[in-house]
């Protein structure tokens, strides 16, 4: 038998190692398609962020370069050359490179952002363009789309800006009084003054003010602390300024900083709570930024200053009560009169440090970017009842022999039918005359006495920065002063409701001191009968009188002072240096000049239509001289122990408002470099 052969095909085997050889060339080939994307993309990304920081560096260098190159604020010459040294900044830094835009401008955190266009829009740089005060340089660029790679699709368009603001130099100014310390004297007067203009009372021993007057709290470390205490937080200083506090809160913000600051001040902390508790019994709401001037966007550092803790403290007791309106009342020894009492009030308050940059100060002195400083302006009151001053024998013997000669003249001038006494004693029978009747000094007698001491200023008007030796000027203006004297009221309560009702000044009267009357006398049977004067209907300045007033003022000067080489505003190392401000003295300029003013000013007699001729004042005047004499003589000498305990103790010592006992300090911070602020 015979094998046969099968003859169907068969299919070849394939090994797997040849296919699984493939599989992995694919994928690799994949790999390595997908790394060389990634590679490309990377780099060109890469390139994209390489670009975009050398154009920011580039922006911020030529916009450093502008700033460093603004001058004055305002100057448009100024800016030009700004524009000039950030464009040639820029083409060093990045060859060939175009600025899109290179303009000065000003810069202010606080400030909205006018709106921007292109790629530029939604920035967010407080940026204002030719805004005056120039202040800073905004550089942009935005360069023609550059890429490593162009065939990749896609918006590569790159903006970038930068925006440097100078330094700006400060300048800080602190007015003070010179209570240096406080005698036992004073206690009773400063508790007084302090309770009544806070409402309440005060009860601090000679040790507290001591405290007070000798501890001196940081001004940044106070703001900081307020900032806290109410929430707003630390280095927020404009909205601090800007924000409604109660005093007792201030004070409490006080008592913190000190507390954390570490200062031995026991005595001052304590003095500092009672007080809070006499301002809590009244709460008024004042704006610390009343007190303290400081301009927008000033740097941090402008409010790293020290500043007396009395003088603090005295600054916000007189902004609360120039908020709350009340009048204190405080008692004074005065010799010679039988009860004095000073009422006080403070019609415009102090503003006892002012910082900002003295470039703005300097093109508008008064202007709102003002450095400017100044003490309270006070309105004082004292109604004083004067004793039996027709006790005087010179005045009764001048009395005696005025009622003859004032008669006639009376009768001669005023067509009068005026009799002496003796007539009436002559009579035979009966008879009924119009008699001449002189009272000197007619009860009760009372003084007001209005004294508006005018609070002085001082304020930056010029700076210069070269090398070692700065400079900083002032104009300090003296305090004015107006003195009246007079009737204000019809009693002293009504004369303290006129004076205190508004800030303009007050209405005066004459207060009479010799009323020519006329009085119905009658004489019956041979004088067996007294004679009999109608009292009740007597005629009061029927043929005139004397009546005593006074307006005094005290005129305001001014006088320029420079500070050589002040201080830096952060260096604490070195104390403030005050100029003293030189000025008349108010009390010695007030009585020189009543010394030499006749206070007695003639009362135009009721009796005649015509009572106001030129010529019936003046021989009623020349007629009454000896009289004239002798109450100006006493009247002098009550008024002068009036003078002294109303100025030199009340409003010089304690209200710290008599600027010829005042102190300007300034510091100066000179920087001319610029930083980037965007």
């Amino acid at each position: 038998m015979a094998l046969g052969m099968n003859t169907t095909p068969t299919r070849p085997i394939r090994s797997p190692v040849r296919r699984l050889a493939r599989g992995s060339i694919i994928i690799n080939t994949a790999i390595a398609l997908s790394l060389i994307v990634i590679t490309l993309v990377g780099a060109e990304l890469g390139y994209q962020f390489y670009l975009k920081r050398e154009l920011q560096k580039t922006a911020d260098l030529a916009a450093l370069a502008g700033a460093q190159k603004l001058g004055q604020p305002g100057g448009t010459s100024a800016c030009d050359s700004a524009e000039l040294a950030a464009r040639a900044n820029a083409v060093k830094n990045f060859a060939g490179i175009v600025l899109t835009e290179a303009i000065c401008g000003h810069w202010d955190p606080t400030k909205v952002t006018p709106v921007s266009t292109d790629c530029f829009a939604g920035t967010d740089d407080h940026f204002s363009p030719l805004a005056p005060p120039e202040n800073a340089f905004r550089v942009r660029i935005k360069p023609p789309s550059s890429t490593l790679l162009p065939f990749f699709a896609g918006n590569r368009t790159i903006c970038v800006q930068a925006v440097a603001a100078q330094r700006q130099p400060l300048a800080s100014l602190t007015i003070r009084s010179t209570l240096l310390t406080v005698d036992p004297t004073q206690v009773s007067l400063l508790n007084a003054v302090f309770g009544g203009l806070l409402g309440g009372s005060l009860s601090l021993d000679i040790a507290g003010w001591r405290g007070l007057v000798n501890t001196n709290i940081k001004l940044l470390s106070f703001l900081d602390q307020l900032g806290i205490d109410l929430g707003i937080g630390a280095g927020k200083y404009d909205q601090v300024l800007e924000t409604d506090v109660s005093v007792g809160v201030l004070i409490q913000a006080m008592i913190n900083a000190l507390q954390k600051s570490g200062a031995t001040a026991t005595a001052a902390i304590q003095a500092l709570g009672l007080i809070q508790t006499a301002a809590e019994i009244s709460p008024t709401v004042v704006k610390l930024g009343d007190l303290l001037g400081v301009q927008t966007g000033s740097d941090a550092a402008g409010l790293n200053l020290d500043l007396q803790l009395f003088q603090l403290l005295q600054g916000v007791v007189q902004v609360a009560n120039g908020k709350n309106a009340l009048v204190a009342s405080v008692p004074l020894t005065v010799p010679g009169a039988l009860s004095v009492t000073a009422n006080i009030q403070v019609i415009e308050p102090p503003q006892i440090s002012a910082v900002g940059d003295p470039r703005l100060a300097k093109l508008d002195p008064t202007g709102p970017n003002q450095i400017y400083v100044r003490t309270a302006q006070i309105r004082t009151l004292i109604s004083v009842e004067l004793p039996a001053l027709n006790g005087v024998t010179s005045l009764l013997n001048a009395v005696t022999t005025l009622v003859s000669p004032v008669t006639t003249l009376l009768n001669n001038l005023l067509s009068f039918k005026l009799d002496l006494l003796s007539d009436v004693l002559g009579c035979v029978i009966a008879c009924t005359k119009d008699v001449t009747d002189v009272d000197i000094l007619p009860a009760p007698i009372r003084l007001d006495i209005n004294l508006d001491a005018g609070g002085g200023e001082s304020r930056v008007n010029n700076f210069s920065c070269p090398a070692d030796a700065k400079t900083l000027s002032v104009q300090t203006s003296t305090a004015a002063a107006q003195l009246r004297i007079g009737k204000m009221g019809t009693s002293m309560a009504d004369a303290k409701s006129k004076v205190f009702a508004s800030n303009a000044p007050p209405a005066v009267a004459p207060v009479p001191v010799i009323d020519i009357g006329l009085l119905k006398c009658t004489r019956l049977l041979l004088g067996l009968i007294p004679v009999e004067c109608d009292e009740a209907h007597r005629k009061a300045f029927y043929g005139g009188g004397l009546g005593l007033k006074a307006d005094v003022p005290v005129a305001k000067s001014g006088a320029s002072q420079t500070f050589v080489n002040p201080p830096d505003l952060a260096d604490l190392e070195q104390e403030t240096p005050f100029l003293p401000v030189t000025s008349l003295n108010i009390i010695n300029s007030l009585t020189s000049t009543l010394d030499g003013l006749n206070m007695l000013s003639v009362i135009t007699p009721t009796g005649s239509p015509n009572g106001g001729l030129q010529n019936v004042l003046t021989a009623l005047t020349n007629t009454l001289g000896t009289v004239i004499g002798v109450l100006q003589d006493v009247v002098g000498g009550v008024l002068a122990p009036l003078l002294d305990p109303l100025v030199n103790t009340l409003i010089r010592d304690v209200l710290g408002a008599n600027l010829a006992q005042t102190e300007v300090g300034g510091r100066l911070t000179c920087d001319g470099s610029a930083e980037l602020v965007y």
